[in-house]
């Protein structure tokens, strides 16, 4: 049986950018001159993914740093990824949860996970697996913890990024430049 998350992911940063080329490479030009140690593994439509030291630190200096031209939209940090499963990503929830103090959460789906006949599953659906047995309570409007898992294609198949942490862990530039 395969292990439900992977052992050295490939990547622990997604950026999401806007479309087009020159953005693309505006958006890899910021990284890689505000992030001293950032590596991009994969390059897809509108995303980029990377891989540096500390994410969390990533985010927080990209917030402080980038331009207000820049075509960046959003930074995740991921915490680890997994196959897009749902009893997969719901261990690794899980387990990322036992590490967050107490407080209420969320969880935001964004993709689709596959259900144990490996068929794809609806998200509400897959948001009420991942939250069983979770004993927090939900606060879908201002969460203290926020679960995101995106569905990203890296190479030739599909993976489950997970973050779990305060939804200011997460850079929008639009909804914080207005």
């Amino acid at each position: 049986m395969r292990e439900s998350w992977i052992r050295d992911p490939p990547f622990n940063l997604i950026v999401t950018h806007m479309p087009g080329w020159p953005n693309a490479r505006d958006a890899e030009r910021h990284l890689e001159w505000l992030l001293d140690d950032v590596e991009i593994v994969h390059r897809a439509p509108n995303i980029i993914l990377a891989k540096t030291h500390d994410p969390r630190a990533a985010v927080e200096r990209l917030r402080r740093s980038l331009p207000a031209s820049t075509p960046i939209l959003r930074v995740i940090p991921v915490d680890t990824v997994t196959y897009p499963s749902v009893e997969d990503v719901k261990k690794a929830v899980h387990k990322l949860l036992e590490e967050q103090p107490p407080g209420s959460y969320a969880i935001k789906l964004d993709g689709h996970l596959y259900g144990a006949d490996g068929d794809l599953m609806h998200k509400v659906d897959s948001i009420e697996v991942i939250a069983d047995g979770i004993e927090r309570p939900v606060n879908l409007s201002s969460p203290d913890i926020l679960v995101y898992i995106k569905i990203v294609k890296y190479r030739r198949s599909h993976l489950a990024a997970i973050y779990v942490g305060p939804s200011s862990g997460i850079l929008s530039t639009v909804k914080e430049r207005g």
